[in-house]
């Protein structure tokens, strides 16, 4: 007698103060092509009524008892942990954010996605929705340029994005497993690793560093929150840079996160161009009187600035205007910088990190 089961889908969705947006990512999940089998929310260190607002969405809500410090990677492995006995190995968990609103083919592309040979992981191409606020439109065009480069690199994961983020289940059994025998960062008993700044970035590393390639899925689409004001930005990428650069730490330099160095230290070394050439306009007008100007320097402008607004032709109006008008841009990417720079600091300074929705 055959003792075929479908691939189950289980969905853990770590919510922290998320209350405005729950139902909306429950309801995404909800109406799903390829319907998921199981849906936990894990309400953790909350001081609103997630929990209730997910009850009453459909979802199964699992309180975390007492507090918990470790945050959005303790709330999943506390979740993971008490799941991975129930699942078996053709079965499949996928995490995403509290505020995310998944496509509604989405869970049906990733599945696709974990088909290709090598992968382990796949994760959401996500964007922001499009919001009238200067902040909002300057968000969605950087994801859009993101989105854009991860596919002209054939889909290639940098981050295996909490977003949303669909593992098999014996990838899980497997990062389990080299945590508890120390062929991976981490602790005994936990999947993702609790103290780095961002869990998902260490946890991409730890995919490759098994040998699996994580991916982006075609049609794997979801819509997040943006940051509502520059202060909420720069609290975020000081995290987003923090959690990279925790995991470089961990890691060390190996063959396949050369890429992950390369592009910090092109991050860093671009970020001190405008500096110097502010530098060296303010030198040369008290050196020589003036600021030395070449009118042939306009034609390489209109070409950076086509080049700004091709990327963000699907955008609509206001965001090809926002990339035309080129110096709303540029303050966003000195914003950029600053976090950058924040996040090094503080990483060698050993500052305690702050966690906030996101």
């Amino acid at each position: 007698m055959s003792t075929y089961r479908r691939t189950r889908v289980v969905v853990v969705v770590p919510a922290y103060n998320e209350a405005a947006t729950i139902a909306k990512t429950i309801r995404a999940l909800q109406a799903q092509t390829r319907p998921v089998d199981r849906l936990v929310v894990v309400p953790n260190n909350c001081s609103d009524d997630t929990a209730a607002v997910a009850w009453a969405a459909g979802a199964e809500v699992w309180e975390m008892p007492g507090p918990n410090p470790h945050k959005k990677a303790g709330a999943l492995n506390w979740a993971i942990n008490l799941l991975l006995p129930q699942l078996d190995d053709q079965d499949m968990l996928l995490v995403t954010d509290a505020d995310s609103i998944l496509a509604s083919g989405a869970v049906a592309a990733a599945i696709r996605g974990l088909e290709r040979r090598g992968v382990g992981a796949v994760c959401a191409d996500y964007r922001l929705d499009r919001q009238p606020g200067l902040l909002d439109i300057l968000q969605g065009n950087e994801y859009a340029r993101f989105s854009r480069w991860v596919w002209r690199k054939g889909g290639h994961a940098v981050v295996l994005s909490g977003v949303a983020t669909l593992f098999p289940v014996p990838v899980v059994r497997r990062i389990l497993a080299a945590r508890a025998v120390g062929d991976l960062p981490g602790y005994r008993g936990e999947f993702y690793h609790r103290d780095p700044a961002t869990e998902d970035i260490e946890m991409t590393f730890a995919v490759r560093s098994l040998g699996y390639r994580p991916r982006v899925a075609p049609g794997f689409e979801a819509i997040t929150d943006s940051m509502p004001t520059v202060q909420a930005l720069i609290t975020q990428r000081v995290r987003w840079q923090r959690g990279m650069l925790d995991s470089l730490r961990l890691y060390g330099v190996r063959r396949w996160n050369a890429g992950n160095w390369l592009r910090q230290l092109g991050i860093y070394t671009s970020s001190l161009l405008v500096p110097l050439y502010l530098a060296s306009l303010i030198a040369g007008w008290f050196l020589i009187g003036f600021v030395p100007w070449d009118p042939r320097w306009l034609a390489v402008t209109a070409v950076f600035v086509l080049e700004r607004v091709l990327t963000v032709r699907r955008q609509g109006w206001w965001a090809l205007l926002t990339a035309a008008a080129l110096l709303p841009e540029w303050c966003y990417e000195q914003v950029r910088s600053f976090a950058y720079w924040r996040a090094l600091a503080q990483t060698v300074r050993g500052t305690d990190r702050v966690w906030i929705n996101s």
